[in-house]
């Protein structure tokens, strides 16, 4: 199989997976759950923070109740009269059209009127007013009055409540719309309130225009998009922002563009306003709040007469404890003045920020798209060029959204198909590593398998020359696995003897006397007593099994098998040295003798101790762990052997548990003695 590329069984798994995320990701598209409708307005918002600013406009203009306003002239709310004598000005001013950002729900209790019945009623006391002019002793019908005269946009606010109060419509100014269709008739679907908090009737009969107030904020209390038209009753409704301007232009009726029986756009004059599918418009700010003046200002009549002029004037207020903020994607507060201030702004100049009714369409499409495409790639590339491709498409597609957004002011929200793409590279990359994996692991058994048939193959070989049991090469194993677990356990030891090291002196134990393949048979299975000379050829059995294991270490590519190879070589070599220096082929003293041949010394001498030969009775447990102790020190490191006799007892269990069924008798046997 070339490296990186999938076989067809295991491509077919992943491309089940890749269509199974994309099929989840469209389902969360279509359903979607609020955690991902709060991530794709983080996107919306990062993005409009990283669009060129623009500085307010000079038109509307913010007439300002502001802290010094009311300082000058008394706490809010002013007698009626004096809201009066603001609108008046403004218009003698020569505003345009003049929107308020105030609600007169309630009759002005600083009436001389009604102080009249209350001071009556409370106090038995009479105030005669009979001599003041009628609009004096009256505010409301004194502000009514001024309404009248002027071009006023009063606002109400509508209730979505089932159980708001739904008294008044008729003090509303419905809408007239005009549809342009494309053959579907659908209503439009519109914000539909079930209830009004409007202007008392003697103010709200006063103006020929008047418009909701209230805007929702998304779901996440962050105000992004304004409906410019509610449906209440059997009647549409428009903004006190759009009925402000409507009456600047002294337009009556606005055509309505309809696709597929939703809302695509809003005419109004020479203005095309686009709006979402429920009519809103997504708000364009800029950078600051609008261009306002103070209420103190034009009641002295110290303002330029430039700033109002011909302008559409808003009158709201920015004082601490009056103002209603809202959060936005570029201000932390920002005033509900200010609002209605960004929506005129954006429609007298045309700057508009738009998500069409086929955007959703088009990210549905690009997730199933990518989703597959990046799931066919996926499937074949390397890990580093589906990285390269992830990073690609998910810049590309960001960058993209944000060049759309800045050059056309259309918004396509990137983050699903985006997340598509990563997902996709994670879990794909995951199942394609579990594959690796799985086939590592495959390839690590047969390998493990193999070296065990290449310890069976050596030691059976060395079996031939010199026929111990079996149950000798189970043994030596468990004792040198009880041994290491059991340094394991000292400090000193505890990073050298890992649980992979220690399954490998386990598995390495058998090869410890390979060598003797290489000791003439004249000598190995010589009976008699050995001389000087073939006691030092058969001491070269050490050096045979070392130079054997290194050449074969030499051979091997893989890192395991090299591991493997050197702590056998260093068995086979080192297991007949000694603590004190006297032991063979090289004399080695103390911690010189790899560790690997300390413990298999004492375990080879412990198992040719309690085992029977020709030449001697097999000894007790107990005689050979006296002798083994008498050897710490000079035979055997003293530490081996504190180790020995703290698992001594898992000694006596495994000589018992592989005890020899039967000895078999072999000339070289009587040789052993001398080489012991």
């Amino acid at each position: 199989m070339t490296p990186g590329r999938t076989s067809p069984p295991w491509r077919g798994l992943i491309l089940l997976h890749g269509c199974g995320i994309t099929l989840l990701a469209c389902i969360f598209f279509i359903y979607r759950p609020a955690l991902l409708t709060l991530a794709e307005h983080k996107v919306y918002d990062s993005m409009l923070r990283a669009l060129p600013q623009h500085a307010a406009t000079s038109n509307p203009v913010v007439v300002d109740l502001d802290e010094r306003s009311l300082a000058e002239f008394g706490q809010w709310p002013w007698p009626r009269y004096r809201v009066a004598q603001l609108l008046d000005k403004l218009n003698r001013l020569k505003a345009r059209s003049v929107g308020l950002d105030i609600l007169f729900a309630e009759a002005d209790r600083t009436s001389l009127h009604i102080l009249q019945q209350e001071l009556q009623r409370d106090f038995a006391a009479t105030l005669d007013i009979s001599g003041l002019p009628s609009d004096l002793a009256n505010n409301d019908r004194t502000l009514a009055r001024v309404l009248a005269r002027g071009p006023f946009t009063l606002g109400y606010k509508f209730l979505f409540s089932p159980d708001g109060p739904s008294a008044g419509a008729a003090l509303l100014h419905p809408v007239s719309i005009a549809t342009h269709s494309d053959g579907k008739t659908a209503p439009p679907s519109f914000f539909s309130a079930t209830g009004v908090i409007a202007n008392i009737p003697e103010l709200a009969g006063a103006v020929s225009a008047s418009g909701f107030l209230n805007y929702p904020a998304d779901e996440d209390g962050v105000l992004r998009r304004v409906p410019l038209l509610i449906r209440f009753g059997n009647q549409v409704y428009p903004g006190m922002a759009l009925a402000t301007i409507m009456q600047a232009m002294g337009e009556k009726t606005v055509v309505l563009n309809m696709a597929h029986g939703h809302p695509q756009s809003i005419k109004l004059g020479k203005h095309h306003i686009p709006v979402d599918t429920a009519g809103n418009l997504l708000l364009a700010f800029r950078t600051g709040h609008p261009s306002s003046v103070s209420a103190s200002d034009i009641l002295r009549g110290t303002v330029d007469r430039s700033r109002i002029e011909g302008k559409v004037i808003l009158v709201g207020t920015s004082a601490t404890g009056l103002v209603d903020t809202h959060s936005t994607p570029l201000h932390k507060h920002f005033p509900g003045v200010a609002v209605h201030a960004t929506v005129i702004d954006n429609i007298l100049s045309d700057r508009f920020l738009s998500r069409p009714a086929w955007a959703n369409g088009v990210e549905l499409g690009l997730v199933v798209l990518l989703g597959m495409l990046s799931t066919f790639i996926l499937a074949e590339a390397q890990p580093f060029f589906s990285l390269l491709i992830v990073f690609c498409g998910g810049g590309g597609l960001g960058l993209g959204s944000f060049l759309l957004l800045r050059e056309k002011a259309i918004f396509l929200n990137p983050l699903l198909p985006v997340v598509v793409l990563f997902v996709n590279f994670a879990m794909l990359n995951l199942l394609k590593f579990w594959r690796e994996k799985k086939e590592v692991q495959k390839r690590t058994r047969e390998l493990v398998l193999a070296q065990q048939t290449t310890i069976l193959s050596m030691t059976a070989l060395a079996e031939t020359r010199d026929n111990e049991t079996g149950e000798h090469i189970l043994r030596t194993q468990h004792y040198v696995r009880a041994l290491a677990e059991h340094l394991a356990t000292l400090p000193h030891y505890k990073k050298i003897l890992d649980p992979p090291t220690i399954d490998m002196l386990f598995r390495s134990a058998p090869l410890h006397d390979i060598g003797k393949v290489g000791v003439a048979d004249s000598i190995l299975l010589n009976p008699g007593k050995l001389d000087d000379e073939d006691y030092a050829a058969i001491q070269k059995h050490t050096v045979y099994g070392y130079e054997t294991l290194r050449k074969a270490e030499s051979l091997l590519q893989n890192e395991q098998g090299h591991s493997f190879l050197r702590i056998a070589g260093e068995v086979a070599h080192s297991h007949h040295e000694k603590w004190d220096g006297s032991g063979y082929p090289r004399g080695l003293r103390g911690e010189e003798i790899p560790l690997a041949g300390r413990l298999m010394a004492l375990a080879d001498v412990y198992d040719a101790l309690i085992s029977p030969r020709r030449y001697k009775p097999a000894y007790s447990h107990d005689q050979a762990a006296r002798i083994i102790k008498e050897g710490s020190g000079s035979h055997f490191d003293p530490e081996v052997v504190q180790a020995f006799l703290a698992v001594e007892d898992t000694f006596r269990e495994i000589s018992l548990r592989f005890a020899d069924t039967k000895v078999i008798g072999h000339p070289s046997q009587r040789a052993d003695k001398a080489r012991e």
